[in-house]
């Protein structure tokens, strides 16, 4: 088939980014690590993903096919997955014309059909997702996979489970709340930094019954998005006061709200992320607050277990968590340290009060996390750099504490077994 050479430009951009160091294995995350500089030109994000029409999308999906597969009957297979319904065309089309090629080259179009049925079926099912604009279901409804987790089979699995979650909900809020308080209970996966590897699948996940933060994510996102509810990955690299990563979702409801897989008491945009993305600096990739895409944006995801991907589209989502913030805050002065706290007993973290002092004088009292939240899930406390020793009281158990200026210390207090 002959393509003008306009057309060809115009299709070239709606294609994902070819990962030209593709990695064989999920290398150990670098949390806790510093995180390089990263080079993302924020010119080129988009405020929505570049989504092609459907006559776009079937033409580039056709020239990926023959690029990949030539005229073979592997390419002819993949072929017939957008010809084999009407109803499916579109989706079938966009999923070849914005999947990695290391997808298009492995996956059977079996598995990627069944996932196209049974996301159809759901936009059917489910009122809220009758409702969603095209493009908005193609990108954060559809898709088999959110980052670059193992392709294995989840829909049909989180479908059965949450169906009976949803049943007496009358809107989206209802079945995003609902699916959020119930989906740990059901699946049984806690937070456990022993995980296999940090981007699980959701049935990964499930066998083991432990998750990291980014296999957390990942299980919480393709739940909502079994149910029809659009949903996505958000994260950061790092954060501008401690080196550590983390991530967690974003769910449509009119407008991207976020949550995470143990959901805040206080609901939607709220929890302890939201004080370190504060920080998040507009001059510093690296500190940015991302969200995935399916379709290419300009930008890519930084994967910290695989800082060489590019894989993975994204959108700069820094703005908007200053904004849930009530305003960006700036660098702690070289004047100004925080204290994190973290309390261990018999080799888990356990809730309990602590009080730090300063100068002699109690400056704060604080309840620390347990050992089902995340690492960075810790209580701040500022102190000062010239206001005298610093002093950390976790039940009897006292620890000196030096800050660095302009900067958090994280102290673990362990109380023994």
């Amino acid at each position: 088939m002959r393509y003008p050479a306009l057309l060809l430009l115009t299709l070239t951009s709606l294609l994902p980014a070819e990962d030209s160091t593709p990695s064989t294995q999920c290398p150990v995350p670098m949390t806790d690590t510093a995180i390089p500089a990263l080079q993302q030109d924020s010119s080129k994000a988009s405020a929505d993903p570049r989504i092609p029409r459907p006559d776009q999308a079937i033409m580039s999906a056709a020239m990926r096919i023959e690029s990949v597969f030539g005229r073979s009957d592997a390419g002819n297979a993949w072929a017939k997955l957008i010809t084999a319904s009407k109803d499916s065309e579109y989706a079938a089309a966009f999923l070849i014309a914005t999947m990695p090629r290391a997808d298009l080259q492995k996956l059977d179009p079996a598995f990627v059909q069944e996932n196209i049925q049974l996301a159809l079926a759901a936009r059917q099912e489910f009122s809220w997702a009758k409702e969603l604009e095209e493009w908005r279901f193609l990108n954060d409804v559809l898709p088999y996979a959110v980052l670059d987790e193992d392709r294995d089979s989840w829909r049909a699995d989180l479908l059965a489970k949450l169906r009976p979650v949803v049943a007496k909900c009358k809107t989206r809020r209802e079945a995003i709340l609902a699916v959020n308080a119930a989906l740990r209970d059901i699946v049984k996966v806690e937070y456990n930094t022993k995980r296999r590897a940090a981007n699980q699948s959701p049935p990964d996940s499930i066998r083991q019954g432990v998750a990291s933060c980014t296999g957390l994510s990942i299980l919480l996102c393709d739940a909502f998005r079994a149910v029809g509810i659009p949903a996505r990955i958000a994260g950061v690299p790092t954060w501008v006061t401690v080196d550590g990563n983390h991530n967690w979702v974003e769910v449509w409801d009119g407008e991207w709200m976020f949550t995470e897989y143990y959901p805040d008491k206080q609901g939607l945009n709220h929890g302890w992320l939201l004080e370190r993305a504060s920080y998040a600096d507009p001059a510093r990739a690296e500190t940015w607050v991302y969200a995935s895409s399916w379709a290419p944006t300009g930008l890519y995801f930084p994967l910290v277990w695989n800082m060489q991907s590019r894989t993975v589209a994204a959108v700069n989502r820094t703005t908007a968590y200053h904004a849930y913030a009530g305003g960006r805050k700036y660098a702690l002065t070289q004047q100004e340290s925080v204290i994190g706290l973290r309390v261990f007993k018999a080799g888990k973290r356990v809730p309990t009060t602590v009080t730090v002092m300063q100068g002699g004088k109690s400056l704060a009292t604080v309840k620390t996390a347990d050992d089902t939240q995340d690492m960075m899930d810790v209580p701040w406390v500022k102190v000062h750099m010239d206001g005298g020793p610093i002093i950390v009281v976790a039940n009897t158990k006292e620890v000196s504490v030096t800050p660095k200026a302009a900067a958090e210390v994280v102290v673990d207090v362990d109380l023994g077994p």
